[in-house]
């Protein structure tokens, strides 16, 4: 018996010596790791979102900025609660105070926003019955403010949640779930640097979430701002310009390639995107014909505002001469078929430089025709048609330089001499954005094709520079200085005495043309101008969807731009000198 006794306290004492070294293993060897996991179970994490870079324009005026509101938050760790009753109770709970019901996506390890931009009313609420929603937080966060509203709309962009085709493709880049991402403009092209890094603060909270004591904080990093070429006193002037219009204009500095102003209609307004829209919200903004378009880089057939480009190219192939006469009796034969000019009557007699002057389709039908497809299409290339300006914008189109191997390849079909006399007018196939007709006009104008630039300087809020636009000369005019002179000399007719000259505006002489592009419906209506004309600092793409005439509704809306300008920025010596 005593042996037996003798036994069992042998391997009584023996248990005893393995949990005696077990707690000391756990106080002594593992003592950081269950510290680490009891902290981490009393614990939780509140981020605090960064605030994006400002916006500014050339002169320091803010277009783009941050304010502050309430948001509602859920703690990752009630979202992956066993305890459902529990969860759908504080849920079901948060949606009485909220006035809605509470629907929620889990991100591990992160704070879900359940609502931004409550009312103060709500929050106090909320605050007020906290012991009753646990794993809720109210935080005063950043979010992203328009304060002009539509204004430079697609050209700025707005932010919005990313969703799971973008999380997808930039979770290794350090996006996460319920993040902000640009999703258009300026905002999306540079959000990496806009984006700013998050903060947080890890809490210590007792059995009822309450907090005890601060573990840990981190200031969230601001973005850095952003200083753009464009004016926005200017930017304001073309909105006004253009109006309720559907259309689009484009203002460059020819001489540099800055992009100075973008407007597009329908718009929109990026504070309405502070919250995910709902479906009724979105498909109301959506019947607004195509708001989120930006018709400053869609394309469009280019009508007349083209033949600067026909004109070109035939004097630099040597197929005719500036003071060449033609008759133009209001038709051009072609075969069997007749196509009309756009004078009935005609123009009568007259050169082709008066051609450009008057617009005379006769002229240019015959000067597509002389010229054929792929020897105007060599020319357009070289004024940047046919490709994208490398805007630093999302959206932009190449468009069209249509050549007999592309009507062959694409269509199926040989190149017509019908196809030719309509391309020598800038109709058919030929497709052109506003943005690319700029271009070409500030080309004409200072003999060299500048690269389009939005952004200036992207700086840290330490002033570290980041990025710098620079100038940058893609390529000299394709035709002579000589050839080059003669069409500005029949732009600036154009404006003083004939199709342009509802863009006439005193103390600004201005060089332009006007366009009217065929198309289902009433015609599109362009009008492109550089000023002052002997010393151009800027030019002005007008284009209106569905309009009147170009050397209407287009030429009005580029001249009210031009007073303008000519009231509020053009120099004292160049007013003096005009």
């Amino acid at each position: 018996m005593n042996s037996k006794n003798n036994v069992l306290a042998a391997v009584i004492g023996a248990a005893f010596l393995i949990l005696l070294l077990r707690l000391l293993q756990l106080q002594l060897a593992e003592s950081g790791k269950y510290k680490k996991l009891s902290d981490e179970n009393a614990a939780k994490t509140v981020y605090a979102p960064a605030p994006r870079g400002v916006i500014y324009d050339r002169n320091g005026k803010v277009m783009v900025g941050n304010r502050p509101i309430f948001s509602v938050q859920v703690l990752p760790e009630l979202l992956t609660s066993a305890d459902t009753a529990k969860r759908d109770r504080i849920l079901k709970k948060l949606g009485e105070l909220l006035g809605e019901k509470i629907e929620v996506k889990v991100s591990p390890g992160r704070p879900i926003i359940v609502r931004n931009n409550i009312p103060p009313a709500a929050a106090v609420r909320i605050e007020e019955q906290k012991s009753e929603l646990e794993g809720v937080v109210v935080s005063v966060i950043p979010v992203r403010y328009y304060p002009f509203g539509g204004v430079a709309a697609h050209l700025l962009g707005y932010v919005g949640e990313i969703e799971a085709a973008e999380l997808a493709r930039l979770k290794s880049e350090g996006y996460r779930l319920g993040d902000s991402l640009g999703k258009d403009g300026v905002e999306k092209i540079y959000d990496r640097l806009i984006r700013g890094v998050d903060g947080g603060k890890k809490i210590e909270v007792d059995a009822f979430g309450t907090p005890t004591r601060l573990l840990k904080s981190t200031e969230p990093l601001p973005g850095a701002d952003v200083k753009l070429t464009v004016d926005l006193d200017l930017q304001l002037a073309a909105e006004k310009a253009l109006g309720g219009k559907e259309g689009a204009v484009v203002i460059l500095d020819p001489r540099t390639g800055e992009l100075l102003a973008m407007v597009s209609h329908p718009n929109f307004d990026p504070n309405l995107f502070i919250d995910p829209l709902d479906r009724s919200k979105w498909v109301s903004l959506n019947q607004r014909k195509h708001p989120f378009m930006n018709r400053a880089l869609a394309i469009y057939p280019p009508g007349s505002i083209f033949k600067a480009v026909t004109l070109s190219a035939v004097l630099a192939e040597g197929l005719a001469k500036p003071d060449e006469v033609f008759n133009c009796p209001g038709y051009y034969k072609i075969n069997n078929r007749y196509a009309a000019c756009w004078k009935e009557g005609g123009h009568g007699r007259l050169t082709l430089a008066e051609g450009l002057t008057q617009s005379c389709d006769v002229v240019f039908y015959e000067m597509g025709r002389r010229l054929g497809p792929d020897r105007l299409a060599q020319y357009a290339g070289g004024y940047g048609l046919g490709g994208r300006t490398g805007l630093d914008l999302p959206q932009e189109k190449k468009g069209l330089v249509p050549t007999s191997a592309w009507k062959k390849n694409v269509r199926r079909e040989i190149w017509y001499e019908g196809d030719s006399i309509n391309y020598g007018i800038g109709q058919g196939f030929v497709q052109v954005t506003p943005l690319q007709m700029a271009a070409v006009y500030g080309t004409i104008a200072t003999g060299k094709r500048m690269k389009p630039f939005v952004v200036r300087e992207i700086r840290s809020r330490d002033g570290e520079e980041l990025y710098r636009g620079e100038q940058a000369e893609v390529a000299p005019a394709p035709v002579s200085h000589d050839i080059l002179t003669t069409i500005r000399d029949a732009l600036k007719e154009v404006v003083a005495r004939a199709t342009g000259i509802a863009a006439r505006v005193v103390g600004i002489p201005a060089a332009g043309k006007t366009g009217t592009a065929e198309n289902p419906g009433l015609p599109h209506a362009w009008f492109l101008c550089y000023a002052p004309a002997d010393d151009p600092q800027i030019v002005i793409a007008s284009f209106v969807a569905h309009g009147e005439h170009g050397d209407r509704a287009s030429a009005y809306v580029a001249r009210d731009i031009l007073t303008w300008y000519r009231d509020n920025r053009l120099t004292a010596e160049a007013f003096d000198s005009q």
